[in-house]
């Protein structure tokens, strides 16, 4: 007999529109997401502390923005509310925001961090380094998203072994930011775009 606490599947939900963890996320569902945020801004303070970084601070404010968005969303679009929410129909009450959001091509399309870290602290080169994993963001997800139900999870995980082994061995990654591409596609790859049974407490 298993030791596992009674859930249920359950796709309907009410409630104010959450675009961040999904409608109806339980207080320990936002603390894991938030502890998500805290520790991707930490890694800036300790980098800071130890003189890794030499930025301005106008950079730092735009790498925390990143890290809230790309460090807290691998959690938070993981979270069977966020699923739930990403992947039902529109609400009447969700307006036009909710849908657009709801819309996965437009949803990828809106994650432009590697353009930004590229332009805005990799130098030379930085374009082509934003363009490429933009583009490889972008072909994975495109690949998902074609791809039957049953094969989107198995898929998405070869992308993220692929963005892995990228990151490591062929692009070498901006300074400071190292942990951002394998982070960005375990948020939308598998996160975002893999339709997954909301499970919920009993």
């Amino acid at each position: 007999m298993s030791s596992e606490t009674p859930v249920i599947i359950r796709w309907d939900y009410a409630g104010k529109p959450d675009l961040l963890v999904g409608t109806g996320a339980t207080p320990s569902e936002r603390a894991l997401a938030w502890v998500a945020v805290l520790v991707a801004l930490s890694v800036y303070l300790v980098l800071h502390l130890a003189g890794r970084l030499d930025w301005r601070p106008w950079q730092y404010v735009v790498a925390g923005l990143i890290a809230l968005d790309a460090g807290g969303g691998v959690v938070a679009n993981s979270l069977n509310t966020c699923k739930r929410f990403y992947h039902a129909p529109l609400h009447d009450e969700e307006g036009g925001i909710a849908a657009w959001a709801k819309n996965h091509a437009f949803f990828v399309a809106l994650h432009v961090h590697p353009l930004l870290v590229g332009v805005l602290y990799a130098g030379a080169g930085g374009l082509f380094y934003g363009l490429v994993w933009y583009g490889l963001l972008l072909l994975w997800s495109a690949v998902v998203l074609k791809a039957p139900l049953y094969l989107r999870r198995p898929i998405a995980m070869l992308g993220i072994l692929f963005a892995l082994l990228v990151n490591t061995y062929l692009i070498t990654p901006v300074v400071g930011f190292e942990w951002l591409m394998p982070a960005l596609f375990l948020k939308i790859v598998y996160g975002h775009l893999v339709r997954e049974e909301p499970y919920r407490p009993a």
